[in-house]
């Protein structure tokens, strides 16, 4: 069986091209800015002029994976909170004709989503600013958007104490 490979257009989160042609409709990032302090850019996307707007989220980053009319890429969230702010990354895939989207698997654990390939219905990617083999992570694109798991709220939580410990005592 032949795999169907399909690579990220060129860049990185950092910078990337801020217009892109896909099956004859353009997509354009708008008002592009740092996710919370020397992060990602993210901004505003747009499709054939028209932006497509996500309730709660703080923009769409780069570079995109382009696959027949659905575009993939990465979503920012920036949930505030009573003692801190709390960086949240998704994968979207989005229909560009119908200008639809969908959030794949669950929230990645990074700040930073550096898409690299697609083989058939995997999607490759970093969570890293740098290409390592060893931080190489996938997902199935056909795999929904699941909230986390108790175990994945608990190690979290277990996560976030460590640091709180470390600059309290540091």
């Amino acid at each position: 069986m032949k795999k169907s490979i399909v690579y990220a257009e060129m860049g990185n989160p950092w910078r990337f091209p801020s217009s892109y042609e896909v099956a004859s409709c353009r997509i354009q990032f708008k008002n592009l800015h740092n996710f919370g302090k020397e992060g990602p850019l993210c901004g505003k996307l747009f499709i054939n002029d028209t932006q497509l707007t996500i309730p709660d989220y703080d923009g769409f980053g780069g570079p995109i994976i382009k696959n027949n009319k659905y575009i993939y890429l990465p979503l920012y969230q920036m949930e505030t909170g009573n003692r801190s702010n709390s960086p949240r990354t998704y994968i979207v895939e989005i229909d560009i004709s119908k200008k639809k989207y969908r959030l794949i698997g669950k929230r990645v654990e990074y700040a930073v989503v550096y898409l690299d390939f697609m083989v058939d219905d995997i999607l490759y990617f970093y969570n890293s600013p740098m290409k390592n083999d060893k931080l190489l992570k996938y997902i199935n694109i056909n795999s929904i958007y699941k909230p986390w798991s108790w175990k994945d709220r608990c190690s979290h939580f277990y996560h976030e104490l460590l640091f709180f410990f470390h600059d309290l005592f540091s």
